[in-house]
């Protein structure tokens, strides 16, 4: 009997019991996992769809699995973008993954018999047979979870930003845009992003001053510096949502004889203008929204023209990766400049 294995019976056909056994389970997959890691420190993205695909193959042929249940004429059964991409989708995660999905590739077959080994003995030694097929159910779930983590750590979070930017629309809409993408990937992202763009907005605006460039949880964590930035007498606070420690650092502000200066997502901006308003008494304060404080000087300097724009608005993201690059080690944070501009 596997060690730890009485336990399982205790809990029956319950969730308990799959989770469990998945816990299990993913020691040696994640050893196995782990063994493909490149020197870079890097994962191909066929070791993560193969486990999609195989733990979905799971689902309709069990435990064991021979190669007849997920290889078909050398290739993994049903292995391709859009398969892939409807488990990811199935699992909460809606950014688009290549076309081919792994199918192509002349490494995704071995991969396939390298884990199927895998889960074959790990459902051996997990105790997975031994329980009923609610528990089995929520087990090869858990370890899908587990693959699609790993593709959103390994993959899409490695990807630069992409975002539908159309220089004829307003370009509080682009930088809405932008600021969406980030906050759908979790985090501190959307602050990070917002934080920069403000920083190359004011690099173009005012090209003889040093504009501060620092990491966002160093910006975040900042308690000696009047802002996130200071031009001329103002400091420039850039938030995703502003509270009393804030405040309180805006009212320091005032009393050192700075203007502040406070950026909030637009749909922020009603609530904040009335905290500020019942914390401060709208003394001296300004808020107002990130989208339209970047957007408008783009559309600006671009001489309010739609060519003048589109180039305003590539000066801009190249100025952002340039300032990411140069301080941030998250690759992530960077964004992928479309080809319309």
């Amino acid at each position: 009997m596997p060690e730890g294995d009485a336990e399982i019976p205790m809990y029956g056909n319950s969730y308990k019991a799959g989770e469990i056994v998945a816990e299990r389970m993913l020691v040696p997959i994640g050893d196995w996992f782990e063994d493909k890691r490149t020197r870079a420190g890097r994962v191909n993205t066929n070791v993560m769809t193969v486990g999609l695909m195989l733990t979905e193959h799971m689902a309709t042929v069990g435990l064991p699995m021979t190669e007849a249940d997920f290889l078909a004429d050398s290739q993994v059964r049903g292995l391709g973008g859009r398969r892939i991409e409807t488990i990811l989708s199935n699992r909460g995660e809606f950014r688009p993954f290549t076309s081919e999905g792994g199918r192509t590739s002349r490494g995704s077959a071995p991969l396939a018999r390298q884990l199927a080994a895998v889960l074959n003995r790990a459902a051996e030694n997990s105790g997975y047979h031994r329980v009923g097929s609610l528990s089995q159910e929520r087990a090869r779930v858990r370890i899908q979870e587990w693959f699609v983590a790993r593709l959103q750590v390994e993959y899409f979070n490695q990807q630069g930003l992409r975002a539908d930017l159309d220089p004829q629309l307003p370009m509080s809409a682009s930088i809405a845009a932008l600021l969406d993408v980030a906050r759908r990937r979790g985090g501190n992202l959307a602050g990070a992003v917002a934080q920069h763009l403000v920083g190359a907005k004011l690099c173009l605006r005012f090209p003889s001053q040093d504009v501060e460039n620092m990491g966002y949880t160093v910006a975040d964590q900042q308690t000696d510096r009047a802002g996130d930035f200071t031009v001329g007498d103002t400091a420039i606070h850039v938030t995703m949502v502003a509270g009393f420690p804030l405040f309180e650092k805006c009212k320091q502000n005032i009393r050192d004889g700075f203007r502040p200066l406070i950026l909030v997502p637009s749909y922020y901006l009603v609530g904040t203008r009335q905290q500020v308003s019942m914390q401060m008494g709208g003394e001296r304060m300004s808020v107002q929204a990130v989208e339209d404080f970047v957007g408008t000087n783009v559309e600006e300097m671009g001489g309010l023209t739609s060519l003048g724009i589109r180039g305003s608005l590539r000066d801009l993201l190249m100025t952002y990766n340039e300032r990411v690059a140069a301080i941030e080690p998250d690759p992530s944070l960077l964004i992928v400049i479309p080809s319309n501009l």
